[in-house]
């Protein structure tokens, strides 16, 4: 069974923000609550304080309400003559009030808690020492059993009275400052909880505007930064390199902005590179011949580094020359140093290795081409299949590592298609040449007179096409072997090469027959430049040979003797015939006397 991927719906990042805006005001709200929560456990703190201050109201109101009831009993026993009646009010009075005055003095004693209610406990205590000395005190007993004068009970009355006056001023003046300090507390809490419960209210109001025009500025901050990036990503990915960010500020979305564009900078030089680099390839591979090629690799390079010169250098085919094949100008040190370099010269071909030459000239081994010209150089071999074929030397003020990285890959590219193009040539070249004399074969001198003859055509100029013989070519053979017969056709290409002109040609045509092709040239001049070559074979010494080289020359010329290749050809080779029929050794220009009787007299029978 195929699996099936369940698609998670794309949560937005301004989703995202307004989750986060939602969750902050809840945490706002939720403290919000707990403060409130605070502010009634505050108020409850304050009800349970003043619930305790009248309950020490209420102590201050029992003690001075028993107090009041002794002092009643104490002055009701002191003129009482009823002894059941002063029995019942002595127990009432030593039974029940006084242990309960101690017990309450005692007790408003042991439970304050503040300096006032502490001096208060002990105002009491003396107050009630006093009134305890004027009931246990013998006038007081004496009084009690009517035993005293009217007068010491009237004094006796007055004291007990004013001590009780004094306990109870003291016990009222208490109470005031009781119910005083507690509507004072109870006022100042109940401030205190109005003013906290406003500044709370008041700070998560502003913490909750705070926190909504925060998240909303960084919405509008983030969000459309973070759309254009993602639009931006997107238009990079299909393929549109030129594309680029402006970012603005200093935040990490800001330098996020920044590395992308830079990201995709060196994308688009990195994909320019590569196909600049694949157009070049491409284009190596369309090229005809070495020196196309060549300057294909100068061209590229020269365009891949601007500022730069490149020259291509070529290792000959004996392996003692490294000679450039691409242009180099003639105020450049390199045309001296070049005039005779080897390839042991250069120290990329030398170690067959890149080579890189400082601009400072601080090189340990410096190259005698590129180690001390005061530039930037890098010289890249050339190698296929182990052997180095060559050199690419580049040239700039300063060169950097993509400048290293495209020569080096560059030369790589074009170093097997150089040597395929190479040994093309070379095997072209032994195609078309003769091995023997290292002259044109009949071939490639049968492409050639097509040429030259089409060129005379359109240019109006004469071609002269020369035919030689050697005479008695085949005795030679016969008399001292095929060996010095080739010898003796060596030195007669040697001595053709030497002799004609550089815009001359000379091919052999076949045995022991040459074809000398001589643009812009007449009849005349042409009789002028096969007698020299006559003198010339005639002088020519063969080692081992006891006679001379002579041979007959037949001279025909374009358009005086004949209107195309093939007849121009036919008409020197009827000279050449009149030539070795006129006693050998001889220049003939071809006349309207000339025949060529073909099926009479073949080649090999003009030396017979």
């Amino acid at each position: 069974m195929g699996r099936y991927r369940i698609r998670r719906p794309r949560f937005r990042i301004r989703a995202k923000f307004s989750l986060v805006l939602a969750l902050l005001a809840a945490c706002l709200l939720g403290t919000a609550v707990v403060g409130a929560q605070a502010q009634a456990t505050t108020k409850a703190e304050a009800e349970r304080q003043y619930s305790e201050n009248i309950v020490n109201l209420q102590r201050v109101a029992t003690l001075s309400a028993t107090l009041a009831e002794a002092g009643w009993v104490a002055l009701a026993m002191i003129p009482t003559t009823d002894r059941e009646r002063l029995t019942q009010l002595r127990t009432r009075l030593h039974l029940k009030l006084v242990p309960e005055l101690y017990r309450q003095v005692h007790a408003l004693q042991e439970d304050t808690e503040t300096d006032q209610e502490l001096t208060f406990a002990r105002q009491m205590a003396a107050q009630w020492r006093t009134i305890d000395a004027i009931l246990t005190s013998p006038a007081f007993g004496a009084g009690a059993n009517g035993a005293i004068d009217a007068s010491t009970e009237g004094r006796l009355a007055g004291q007990l009275v004013a001590a009780l006056d004094s306990a109870g001023q003291a016990m009222a003046d208490m109470s005031r400052a009781v119910a005083a300090d507690a509507s004072d507390a109870h006022a100042r809490i109940d401030e205190e909880y109005r003013r906290s419960r406003h500044d709370l209210v008041l700070i998560l109001t502003l913490a909750f505007l705070a926190g909504i025009g925060s998240l909303s500025w960084l919405i509008r901050n983030l969000v459309p930064r973070i759309g254009a990036y993602s639009r931006f990503a997107a238009e990079v990915a299909s393929g549109q390199l030129s594309a680029r960010l402006q970012p603005t500020g200093s935040d990490e979305v800001s330098d996020l902005g920044r590395a992308l564009n830079h990201m995709v900078e060196r994308r688009a030089a990195e994909h320019a590179y590569q196909t600049s680099q694949a157009a070049f390839s491409t284009t190596l591979q369309a090229t005809e011949g070495e020196a196309e090629a060549h300057l294909l690799l100068k061209r590229h390079l020269e365009r891949s580094v601007p500022g730069a010169t490149a020259v291509v250098l070529n290792r000959n085919n004996s392996a003692n020359r490294l000679q450039p094949t691409t242009a180099v100008p003639d105020d450049s040190d390199l045309v001296r140093r070049l005039s005779t370099a080897s390839p042991g010269t250069c120290l990329a071909v030398r170690i067959a290795r890149p080579y890189a030459a400082p601009a400072d000239q601080t090189a340990l081994l410096p190259c005698a081409i590129c180690g001390d010209a005061g530039t930037a150089a890098r010289c890249e071999p050339l190698i296929v299949g182990g052997e180095v074929i060559g050199a690419v030397l580049v040239r700039r003020a300063e060169l950097s590592e993509q400048d290293d990285r495209c020569i080096q890959e560059s030369v790589l590219h074009a170093a097997p298609v150089l040597a395929n193009l190479r040994n093309l040539a070379l095997a072209e070249h032994r195609a078309l040449t003769d091995a023997l004399t290292g002259l044109p074969n009949q071939r490639a001198s049968h492409d050639t007179i097509l040429r030259m003859a089409a060129h005379a055509a359109r240019s109006l100029n004469p071609l002269a096409a020369v035919m030689l013989d050697l005479d008695h070519f085949k005795r030679i053979n016969d008399l001292h072997g095929h060996d010095k017969g080739d010898e003796v056709l060596a030195a007669v290409g040697a001595v053709l090469t030497e002799v004609l002109r550089a815009s001359d040609f000379a091919g052999r045509y076949g045995g022991e027959e040459f074809l000398l092709l001589l643009p812009d040239t007449g009849s005349g001049e042409a009789n002028t430049i096969a007698e020299r070559l006559r003198t010339s074979l005639a002088a020519l010494a063969v080692p081992g040979l006891d006679r001379p080289v002579t041979g007959s020359f037949g001279i025909a010329v374009l358009p005086d003797h004949a209107g195309d290749a093939a007849t121009l050809v036919r008409r020197a080779d009827a000279a050449l015939y009149v030539a070795k029929a006129a006693g050998r050794d001889r220049v003939h220009v071809a006349d309207d006397t000339d025949r060529h009787p073909v099926a009479a007299t073949s080649r090999t029978g003009r030396d017979a």
